[in-house]
C-alpha cells in the first residue's frame, strides 16, 4: 500500500486571551532588529484599533491590510512579494496572516514565494515548491475555511484557480482565540 505522511501545523495555541500572547510567540523568532515580521490583516479591521492596537509591532514591522473584495491572485502575491524585497534589507522574521481564509492563503503564499525563485503562478500545483517558507503565523478571524490547518494556498492565476500545495505551506504557528 502507498502512502503519504503530510505534515501538519507545528504549534498551536488556544483559548481566550491567547491573541495577546502574540508578541511572546513570535519574539523568538525574531532574527533582528532589521527583520521586521509583516502582518497581513483584512482590511474590514482599518481602522478598528480593538484588535490593531494589539497587534505587537517593532523596529520595521510592517501592517499591510488585504481587501478580500476578490479571491487571492498570484500577481498580488507577486506585487506583495516584491514589495517587501525592495522595502527591507533583509528576509522577514516572520509573515503573520490576521483575517479568514483568503487572508491566511495571502500570507502562506507570500511567506512560500520569499524563498523561491520566480512567479508565484508557477508554483501552483503539487509539490512545486522546493524551499522551505519563512517563519509564518495564521490567526483566523473566522471559522469553517481550514486554512489555518491546510496544505494547500487557493491562488487564481492567469489561467486557473488552483492551490500552491507542500509540506511547505502549512503554518509554523496558529493562534486560536475564540
Amino acid at each position: 500500500m502507498n502512502f503519504r505522511n503530510f505534515p501538519m501545523v507545528s504549534k498551536v495555541i488556544f483559548g481566550r486571551g491567547s491573541f495577546d500572547q502574540l508578541e511572546e510567540i513570535i519574539s523568538p523568532k525574531r532574527r533582528n532588529s532589521k527583520a521586521p515580521f509583516i502582518f497581513f490583516v483584512d482590511d474590514v479591521f482599518k481602522g478598528n484599533t480593538w484588535l490593531t492596537s494589539r497587534i505587537p509591532l517593532s523596529y520595521d514591522d510592517k501592517l499591510v491590510f488585504v481587501s478580500v473584495a476578490e479571491e487571492p491572485k498570484t500577481d498580488q502575491i507577486d506585487q506583495l512579494v516584491e514589495e517587501i524585497i525592495l522595502n527591507f534589507k533583509e528576509l522577514p522574521s516572520g509573515i503573520i496572516g490576521i483575517g479568514g481564509g483568503s487572508v491566511l492563503d495571502v500570507a502562506k503564499a507570500v511567506a512560500i514565494m520569499l524563498t523561491n525563485d520566480g512567479e508565484a503562478k508557477d508554483y501552483q500545483g503539487w509539490d512545486l515548491v522546493k524551499n522551505p517558507a519563512v517563519y509564518h503565523v495564521g490567526i483566523p478571524t473566522i471559522s469553517g475555511t481550514g486554512a489555518e490547518v491546510s496544505r494547500t494556498t487557493i491562488l487564481t492565476g492567469p489561467k486557473r484557480k488552483l492551490g500552491m500545495n507542500s509540506d511547505y505551506t502549512p503554518f509554523d504557528q496558529v493562534v486560536l482565540d475564540p
